[in-house]
């Protein structure tokens, strides 16, 4: 089941605590915190993209062999404000 995050509704309009709720997809939104009672929203987000798009993924897909094998030269900061080619 989706996990769905929900923003509990201040008097003054801001958003207080947020809390998460596993509903089945045909569940509609809370109006009301269950526990509590107070009014909240459902918040929207981007859904997180770590298996294809991480910092792992993206490391192999641009190795030294693979940009050798393409005709791309790899530059790395030197640390003195410059660049230094590493293949």
């Amino acid at each position: 089941m989706p996990i769905r995050r929900y923003a509990v509704i201040r008097p003054d309009g801001s958003e207080g605590e947020l809390f998460e709720a596993d509903l089945p997809p045909e569940a509609p939104d809370f109006s009301k915190h269950p526990v509590t009672g107070e009014p909240c929203r459902r918040v929207i987000e981007a859904p997180t993209l770590t298996t294809r798009y991480g910092e792992g993924a993206m490391k192999q897909s641009v190795s030294e062999e693979k940009l050798a094998r393409a005709g791309f030269k790899k530059l790395e900061k030197n640390g003195e404000g410059g660049w230094t080619q590493t293949n």
